[in-house]
């Protein structure tokens, strides 16, 4: 494929940019609130796979704001210089995102966060203090010293964050915005804050140094700021001359899990509320919207819906995007399966980690595989997730490796539960993993359930058991008439019991989701991925109940608690074999831990 669209330079004020594929900001952690050496590698990575724009994740400009990253003092010069000298050789354009959480923000001294008015947070749920005018001007001057520090340190642009229901949009909503002075009541008065902010940024860094904004609708229905509210703020910053292009997203803190979809979002599910605001202003304009291929966004430009577009996550899974599809390579592009549990669900755990790319932010960790120089021979029982990376990661090292599945087909537990509503997406991992084998030789053989005969007459030098779990499988329902009564119990806390209650809703059954917890799905709340599937088991009218003991008689009723399955290691651990235990075999997890744990594997040990 050619990509005439995507692969076409664009100017920002002045700046060319070398194609328009971009990385929109994302908190990470990696650095801990610093540029570090981690964090460059991470950057380093996918600027060498060929990202045309990165915007740095959100940066706070002040101490009652203590974000995954701080411009709280000069030091951060140095750090810059040290990323862009290190980002320099590949001709990828930065620009850092500058922001203020507000009332969801963490404060250096303990104090109470600030905001527009007395407050509470969604997830801090402590009432800020209403800013002072002393506070504001304290805040204008650190967005204007933060932006300073970014461009002396080579930083090439800047980006004022007016989104996600954060400080400055808590300005901006007459729902958090309950001042009577200059910066509350009329809509003039609330966007007061943001005109000072970006005019204070714009007359720092000057005439010439690219700056936009991100913004977007705060996605609540009912209240908050509308795609319309954001037309119109941009209207009026273009008109005073203080930006050069726009950057649409979606979703706020109140409603999380817009921001950042997960599998059950449609590509380009932002796409429509950011339509008003991308046609108020003509400047260049980034889309966004769980868009994971070159092919998409080529076309969305083709189409002129935007002029640029954000791959975030889909960089995330793998840094060698845009080098690979324009090798035409587009097959080996590791997918992003928008489970979230290792994007957001990292970050909210501690730091930005990827269910498909244990390496995300650990880049020092694993350098670029080198071929063995002593091959030997491997086993791996068990065609899951977790089995499959670990043969294809033996066999990219330069191992002999063979492949035993019980089943006809690969993909293990996933094969069943991609075919749970929304959750389709997860089998492209296995599809990946599967042409992967195939392309590295991998010897694979199906409809074979290896023992221990089998494995020691294959003469392994080490021997992979990844043969997954029981307790989380779909039913036969075939029997079953529409209206008969079904309980999902959920005893494991991850998305099965969740994904199996739809189901079965779906398939024409009275179903009842109990957990002995205090909330169903316990483990992925953090993914934001449940909140939108209870609320689509509210439309099927499953009956949800939390503090269950014993759950209600029915004439179906699935336990969800996962178990290991292994029956092999025991056995060939007695034959003096070499045998690593991985997946869910070992302990019942996710597609992430699965993956993870194969690259936990020493091949050569």
């Amino acid at each position: 494929m050619s990509y005439e669209h995507v692969l076409v330079p664009i100017e920002i004020n002045g700046l060319e940019i070398k194609n328009r594929v971009v990385r929109t900001a994302h908190g990470t952690n990696i650095g801990q609130g610093r540029v570090t050496d981690e964090l460059i590698a991470y950057h380093e990575a996918r600027a060498a796979g060929g990202c045309g724009l990165t915007i740095l994740e959100a940066a706070s400009v002040h101490p009652t704001d203590m974000g995954t990253l701080r411009l709280h003092d000069a030091s951060v010069v140095d750090d810059y210089r040290r990323l862009m000298g290190r980002l320099a050789p590949y001709n990828m354009a930065v620009f850092q995102q500058l922001g203020h959480l507000g009332y969801e923000g963490v404060t250096a001294d303990g104090g109470p966060p600030w905001s527009a008015s007395e407050v509470a947070g969604p997830s801090i749920r402590r009432p800020a203090k209403s800013m002072t005018g002393d506070d504001i001007a304290e805040l204008i001057d650190a967005f204007a010293q933060a932006a300073r520090w970014s461009i002396e340190g080579g930083v090439h642009g800047v980006e004022v964050h007016i989104a996600h229901g954060y400080l400055l949009q808590q300005f901006m909503s007459s729902a958090t915005n309950q001042r009577t002075d200059r910066y509350g009541g009329s809509w003039e008065n609330r966007i007061r804050l943001v005109r000072e902010v970006v005019g204070a940024v714009r007359e720092t860094i000057g005439p010439g140094i690219p700056m936009g904004v991100r913004i977007g609708s705060e996605a609540l229905g009912h209240g908050g700021v509308t795609e319309h509210d954001c037309a119109e703020l941009v209207k009026v910053l273009a008109d005073d001359g203080l930006i050069d292009y726009v950057n649409l997203t979606y979703g706020s803190c109140l409603r999380p899990h817009k921001i950042m979809g997960g599998m059950h979002e449609p590509p380009g599910y932002e796409l429509e509320a950011a339509a008003p605001v991308v046609a108020a202003v003509d400047l260049p304009a980034i889309v966004t919207g769980r868009f994971r291929t070159l092919a998409e966004a080529d076309e969305l430009i083709a189409r002129g819906v935007a002029d640029m577009v954000g791959l975030t996550r889909a960089h995330i899974a793998d840094p060698d995007l845009v080098a690979k599809s324009i090798e035409g390579r587009e097959a080996e592009v590791r997918p992003c399966i928008a489970g979230n549990d290792g994007c957001v669900g990292g970050l909210n755990r501690g730091r930005l980690s990827c269910a498909v790319n244990p390496a995300v932010g650990r880049e020092l960790e694993f350098p670029p595989t080198d071929s063995t120089s002593q091959s030997r021979r491997i086993v791996v029982v068990g065609g899951g997730p977790g089995g499959m990376e670990a043969a294809r990661l033996a066999a990219e090292q330069g191992h002999s490796v063979v492949l035993f599945e019980a089943r006809n087909r690969l993909g293990g537990a996933v094969r069943q539960a991609q075919e749970l509503p929304t959750r389709g997406l997860l089998g492209d991992i296995c599809d990946w993993q599967e042409r992967e084998l195939d392309r590295l030789g991998v010897d694979v053989q199906l409809n074979q359930t290896a023992d221990g005969q089998s494995i020691t007459s294959a003469r392994p030098d080490l021997v992979v058991v990844a043969t997954g779990a029981t307790g989380a499988e779909i039913p036969d329902i075939s029997t079953m008439s529409k209206g008969a009564t079904a309980v999902v119990d959920d005893r494991f806390g991850g998305y099965e019991a969740l994904g199996l209650a739809e189901w079965l809703a779906t398939q024409g059954l009275a179903v009842t989701l109990t957990t002995p917890g205090r909330r169903v799905a316990a483990n992925a709340l953090l993914d934001l991925v449940v909140q939108p599937a209870l609320e689509r088991l509210q439309t099927l009218e499953v009956d949800v109940q939390t503090k269950v003991d014993s759950p209600p008689l029915a004439d179906l009723t699935l336990t969800v608690d996962k178990h290991p399955h292994d029956p092999l290691s025991a056995d060939l651990t007695a034959a003096n074999l070499t045998v690593h235990v991985i997946g869910d075999a070992h302990t019942p997890g996710t597609v992430l831990t699965a993956i993870a744990d194969a690259h936990r594997i020493d091949f050569s040990d």
